[in-house]
């Protein structure tokens, strides 16, 4: 088979040198970093997902350097933009759940899996494309995490452990996806490539997670802000998330596990550089964690993107990303993160803009605020 033996020249080539196998024993920090500049060989990437978010921005800049892109879904969601780009892919039609017969007899050079936090859904796919790839990258979370009670966490930190072997509740999140990255890796070796982003931001977020900052900030005025502008934040913009995805697949040499935040940053610095580059008045008060409590303003809910930096979840926001960088993760200016997201939100319909799904609305806001301006 084609891709079989493609894998076994690539693997007796390194036993010759010994390269592979010292690979494999440093782990990802001792991967070369893709070049971000070079012009890759093309090659035939299968992306499991693609139509929301972090999957539109992977398949214009897979597309963009050369590549044949073919994407796999239950093709009932329209994609938010780059529709041209959707039109240069091959769409195959299924379900993770019970239909994979439209990649049966395939072959691709590597897989992308954004769609998957069942481990079900990861072992069919591994087993039906296991010598039909030779890269399968899994996108999972920092949920998969065992706990954040520590800052720094590597990718050596425990993750959590499933209550039951079959679990498939949400309510599992985390487990579930470091169960699927275990059999990615059971599966795949050191072809498998397990990646774990932080809060993902930017142009397509249908989840407002973080969207709120750059749309409050840009309303100007008085903006409530979380506690302490020192207290640490973390996220990572889909479009760098995205490149360096499909930089991992395009050559051998990246197996492994990472983290993708970004570098902590203070969240008093993000808003400043949000205000600086959407041109706002806007003024910050710091309300203490405390205060927020009693008056029922929630971490990430209300206060999206923050976490008191303290007890059990002292280190969600401090996370280590330096095997990341070593393997070539670059991030952009939070300010272009923020002046691209407005730009892209005001171009939504009205009626999605007037329901967003988080952050904490005007009027609560205003409340608050003028409850701490009034505490004795």
């Amino acid at each position: 088979m084609r891709n079989q033996s493609r894998r076994d020249f690539v693997k007796n080539t390194a036993r010759a040198g010994g390269a592979l196998g010292v690979l494999g024993a440093l782990g990802p920090l001792a991967c070369a970093a893709p070049d971000a500049d070079a012009p890759p060989a093309p090659i035939r990437i299968l992306i499991l997902g693609g139509t929301t978010f972090i999957g539109p921005h992977q398949i214009k800049y897979a597309l963009d350097r050369g590549h044949e892109v073919s994407i796999f879904t239950r093709g009932r969601t329209e994609p938010p933009f780059f529709h041209d780009y959707f039109e240069r892919v091959e769409q195959l039609t299924g379900d993770r759940d019970n239909d994979l017969s439209a990649l049966e007899g395939r072959e691709w050079d590597a897989v992308i899996d954004n769609s998957a936090s069942i481990p079900r859904w990861v072992s069919m796919t591994t087993e039906l494309l296991r010598d039909r790839v030779d890269r399968y990258l899994f996108v999972s979370s920092i949920s998969a995490y065992a706990d954040f009670a520590t800052v720094g966490i590597d990718e050596t930190y425990p993750v959590g452990q499933l209550s039951a072997p079959d679990v498939e509740s949400m309510g599992e999140y985390g487990p579930m996806k470091a169960r699927c990255e275990a059999i990615n890796t059971e599966v795949f070796g050191e072809n498998a490539i397990n990646v774990r982003p932080g809060l993902i931001i930017g142009p397509g977020d249908n989840t407002d997670r973080w969207t709120y900052w750059p749309v409050r900030v840009a309303r100007g005025g008085e903006v409530l802000a979380p506690n302490s502008p020192s207290d640490p934040v973390q996220n990572i913009d889909a479009r760098d998330l995205s490149e360096w995805i499909v930089r991992l697949v395009e050559t051998p040499g990246s197996g492994g596990t990472y983290n993708a935040t970004s570098e902590v940053q203070q969240f008093g610095a993000m808003l400043e550089e949000i205000r600086a580059a959407v041109g706002s008045d806007a003024t910050f008060t710091w309300v203490s964690t405390e205060f927020m409590a009693e008056h029922e303003v929630r971490p990430w809910g209300h206060m999206t993107n923050w976490f008191p930096p303290e007890g059990e979840m002292i280190g969600i926001s401090q996370v280590s990303v330096a095997a990341a960088i070593e393997a070539g993760l670059t991030f952009r200016p939070i300010g272009d993160t923020a002046r691209d997201t407005v730009e892209w939100w005001l171009s939504l319909p009205e009626e999605r803009r007037a329901q967003p799904g988080a952050g904490l609305p005007a009027e609560k806001e205003a409340e608050v605020l003028a409850a701490w301006a009034a505490r004795g």
